[in-house]
């Protein structure tokens, strides 16, 4: 199945994954979403850009509930995709069968007003590499009326940033709760004003490559409680397998197996080589 599915982000850019998730986990899902939407909204930085400042967002809901990490990390369709698209065959530390991306962003999102067309891939390029793939778990239908993802098929060959007067032609991404949206982050994509009194929630990852910066220092601020409950494989994606030394004296691979995987979040912190003698003087 997963074939299917992979052959349309190649051509299109995205794919509608239908009802991968029950609908006892996606009300469960929704329930966390508004809880944790109306504890934390007030406490948002105001340097939000100006994509993100007119709608709802739950920003980083993963420090909040390991649930959110598990609704995608527990999806075998989403695993295979990801794998196909972003795994580095030359990431040697990890085994071959198991994911060596990391997680680039996660957030909760529902529409308000219109959102531009837009990619999030951070530059347009040509070609079948792919660095970096969303995926979107749909809490509440997505409709017309509500302000529903849409998309431009094909963009993400272009190999231009996205033009705005292509948002009258683009093909509104139309879902129910429980399906599952996944598109090369290279293609153009924005939302429709929501006209409804209602919302429509859906929790959106973007995994990349292991070696692109994340959006926000995961490795250093990932509640520990969250952290003990990952295993060593999701400790890797989150990115605590590819995080940059300090200096030489501690080392210089960025790719590296579980066994450097340290006990404590707090131990990657300002971290020192073992030898007192063998620190460097600057």
């Amino acid at each position: 199945m997963k074939e299917k599915f992979i052959q349309q982000i190649e051509q299109d850019g995205y794919a509608i994954i239908p009802q991968v998730f029950a609908k006892d986990d996606v009300a469960k899902w929704l329930e966390l979403t508004r809880e944790w939407y109306d504890k934390t909204k007030d406490s948002y930085s105001g340097n939000l850009s100006a994509l993100t400042k007119n709608d709802l967002y739950l920003w980083n809901p993963h420090y909040k509930d390991k649930a959110f990490l598990d609704m995608f990390f527990k999806c075998d369709i989403l695993r295979d995709v990801c794998m196909h698209f972003l795994n580095d065959q030359w990431f040697r530390a990890i085994p071959a069968d198991e994911p060596n991306y990391i997680l680039q962003n996660l957030m909760g999102r529902s529409s308000d007003q219109k959102l531009a067309m837009h990619i999030d891939s951070f530059i347009p390029y040509l070609g079948d590499y792919t660095t970096m793939i969303q995926a979107a778990v749909i809490l509440e239908d997505q409709t017309t009326d509500n302000g529903c993802t849409v998309v431009i098929p094909g963009s993400h060959k272009s190999g231009k940033y996205a033009d705005q007067s292509s948002f009258d032609n683009a093909v509104p991404v139309i879902t129910k709760a429980g399906d599952l949206v996944i598109w090369d982050s290279r293609t153009w994509h924005g939302t429709l004003a929501n006209n409804t009194n209602g919302t429509r929630w859906s929790i959106i990852a973007a995994f990349s490559r292991w070696w692109i910066k994340q959006m926000f220092n995961y490795t250093d601020n990932l509640p520990q409680h969250i952290y003990e409950q990952l295993t060593p494989n999701e400790k890797a994606i989150v990115g605590f397998c590819s995080i940059a030394y300090n200096d030489e004296v501690e080392g210089i691979d960025r790719k590296r197996s579980y066994a450097t995987l340290l006990e404590n979040v707090e131990d990657y912190r300002g971290r020192v080589p073992q030898a007192e003698s063998s620190q460097l003087v600057y």
